[in-house]
C-alpha cells in the first residue's frame, strides 16, 4: 500500500470558506432560535399591548442614532423581533409585520408618504425620511423571550440591560436617556444565551484508508437572566439536550446562492431561509453533529438582578 502525500490542506479547498468553529457556532444560534419558538418562546405585541407596570410595548420610542436623522429609526422596548414562520407550535402563531401605524394610520413598507423598513435582529423601525418627533409610532410585532449571541460576534455581549420589560418607565420615552441610552446594537436584552467555542478539541479516526475524523469540540453556552427562575429554566433546556443528534447547514452554500433571510440593514428578504428549511434541503446539508457530553459548570447569582450560569456542552461531527 502506497501512502498519497499532497502538498496542499486537508478538508480546506478556499481559505475565506467558513469551517468548522464558525459554522458550529453559526448553527447553534440558528437552532436555538428555531427551536426556542418551536416551544413558544415568543411573546405577540398587539395594539394595544400593556406592560405589567403601566406603559404599551406597541409604541416605538424615537431613538438620536447618529448614523441616521433623528425622526427616521424607531423602535420597541425589547429588540429580536421574530420573523420565522411555519413553526409547529400549537399554541399560537408569531406576528408577520404588516405596516407601521403613524398617527394611528397603518403605512407598508412602500408607501410614498412613509417608507421604511424593519431592522428584526435590532426591534426597529427606519424610515427613508424624518418623521415628525412628536408623532404617536406604534407596531404590531413578536419578539422574542430568549436572545442569542454568538461571542465573537459580539464582543460588546457584557453591556447588559436591566429591566427592558418595564416600558412605564418615563425614560423610554425620552430620547438618548437613562436604560434605553444605549444603541440597541450595544445593549443585550435579559434572558439571553451566548455562545462560544472553547480552543478543547480531540480527534480520532473515523475509518481505516483516509483522513476521516471524528472531532470533537467543546462550546460554552453562558446564560444571563434577572431572575433565577429564566436562569434555571435556560441552564435545564440547554443541558437537557444531551444525546440530541441535530444537523448543520452549510453557510458557505447560503453565502454562495445568497439564500440569507435577512439583507444588511436587517430587513426580511427571504422569508424561507430559516433553520428548518436549510437544514431539511439537501444542497445546504453540511453535516449532522451527536452532543455526547454535557455538564453545568456555572451557577452564580451575584444579586437579586444578575443571576448566571454555563454549560459545556461536547459536540461530536465527523469530517472526511
Amino acid at each position: 500500500m502506497v501512502c498519497k502525500i499532497s502538498p496542499t490542506f486537508s478538508k480546506v479547498s478556499n481559505i475565506g470558506d467558513t469551517l468548522l468553529t464558525s459554522e458550529l457556532e453559526t448553527n447553534l444560534k440558528s437552532y436555538l432560535d428555531w427551536a426556542f419558538l418551536e416551544v413558544g418562546g415568543w411573546f405577540n405585541v398587539e395594539i394595544p399591548t400593556s406592560g405589567a407596570w403601566g406603559g404599551t410595548f406597541d409604541n416605538l420610542r424615537l431613538v438620536d442614532d447618529p448614523s441616521y436623522t433623528l425622526g427616521q429609526v424607531w423602535e420597541g422596548a425589547r429588540k429580536d423581533w421574530v420573523w420565522e414562520t411555519g413553526m409547529s407550535y400549537t399554541g399560537g402563531n408569531p406576528i408577520s409585520i404588516s405596516g407601521v401605524y403613524v398617527n394611528s394610520t397603518l403605512y407598508g413598507t412602500g408607501d410614498a408618504t412613509y417608507a421604511h423598513h424593519y431592522n428584526y435582529p435590532l426591534g426597529r423601525v427606519v424610515f427613508d425620511t424624518p418623521v415628525a418627533t412628536g408623532s404617536t409610532v406604534q407596531l404590531e410585532h413578536s419578539y422574542r423571550n430568549v436572545q442569542t449571541y454568538v461571542a465573537d460576534q459580539a464582543p460588546w455581549w457584557d453591556e447588559l440591560q436591566y429591566n427592558s420589560f418595564r416600558v412605564d418607565d418615563q425614560t423610554f420615552s425620552q430620547v438618548s436617556s437613562g436604560n434605553w441610552s444605549i444603541l440597541s446594537n450595544h445593549r443585550v436584552q435579559m434572558p439571553a444565551v451566548v455562545i462560544e467555542s472553547v480552543p478543547r478539541r480531540t480527534f480520532r479516526a473515523y475509518q481505516l484508508g483516509d483522513d476521516s475524523q471524528f472531532v470533537t469540540q467543546d462550546v460554552l453556552f453562558h446564560i444571563v437572566a434577572e431572575s433565577r427562575w429564566w436562569r434555571n429554566q435556560l441552564v435545564d433546556i440547554v443541558s437537557l439536550q444531551k444525546d440530541k443528534t441535530i444537523m448543520l447547514y452549510n453557510t458557505n452554500k447560503i453565502i454562495e446562492n445568497n439564500v440569507f433571510p435577512l439583507d444588511y440593514r436587517g430587513m426580511l428578504v427571504n422569508s424561507t431561509g430559516n433553520y428548518y428549511n436549510f437544514i431539511n434541503d439537501p444542497q445546504y446539508q453540511f453535516t449532522s453533529s451527536r452532543i455526547i457530553n454535557m455538564g453545568i459548570t456555572e451557577m452564580d447569582s451575584y444579586n437579586q438582578r444578575l443571576q448566571e450560569g454555563t454549560v459545556r456542552a461536547s459536540f461530536e461531527v465527523i469530517l472526511s
